[in-house]
């Protein structure tokens, strides 16, 4: 029966790291599509790379409200008995980084894989956050070169007309 609560209470830990994660991440992307236009106009770069700076602790503390949750549930039943070795265990074990140093008892060792998942789906998902995120804002930062007059010197015009098409056969 030991198992069986285990796996279950595993399931729940990733089910709740992932509401927390959609939550996290929907404000984190909200706040930018929100306030984005106002920073796309900005004159001043360090302003719009302290609002991405913003963004980012967002999303840290996302990532450590979710190590928090699952430390508090292990110390709530007794897996591991202080809160700061939890933490540790639980911040460890999220982030896949493995030292082995501390280990849960017997009946709790499975745990750990439901804390590396959900630390495996987070971080996937963040990554997917931030890859958005960072392509809109040098989209943005760089844009000016785009929009400038290509020195022809510099312009390799393809063999076809001058759209760049290749000749149709006729």
């Amino acid at each position: 029966m030991r198992s069986l609560e285990e796996v279950l209470l595993g399931i729940a830990l990733t089910l709740v790291s992932v509401l927390i994660h959609s939550i996290g991440m929907y404000l984190v992307m909200h706040r930018f599509e929100l306030h984005w236009p106002r920073y796309l106009s900005e004159r001043k770069e360090w302003r719009r790379q302290l609002y991405f700076l913003l963004l980012v602790i967002m999303i840290l503390f996302t990532h450590l409200l979710e190590i928090l949750t699952i430390a508090s549930t292990m110390k709530a039943v007794h897996a591991i008995e202080d809160f700061r070795t939890a933490f540790y265990f639980a911040g460890e074990t999220y982030t896949t980084l493995g030292y082995g140093d501390v280990l849960l008892p017997a009946g709790w060792r499975q745990l750990a894989l439901f804390i590396a998942m959900s630390g495996l789906l987070s971080f996937g998902w963040t990554t997917g956050v931030l890859v958005s995120i960072v392509g809109k804002t040098y989209d943005a930062q760089f844009s000016h070169l785009r929009q400038q007059p290509r020195d022809p010197a510099h312009a390799t015009q393809q063999p076809g007309d001058a759209s760049g098409r290749p000749p149709q056969a006729e």
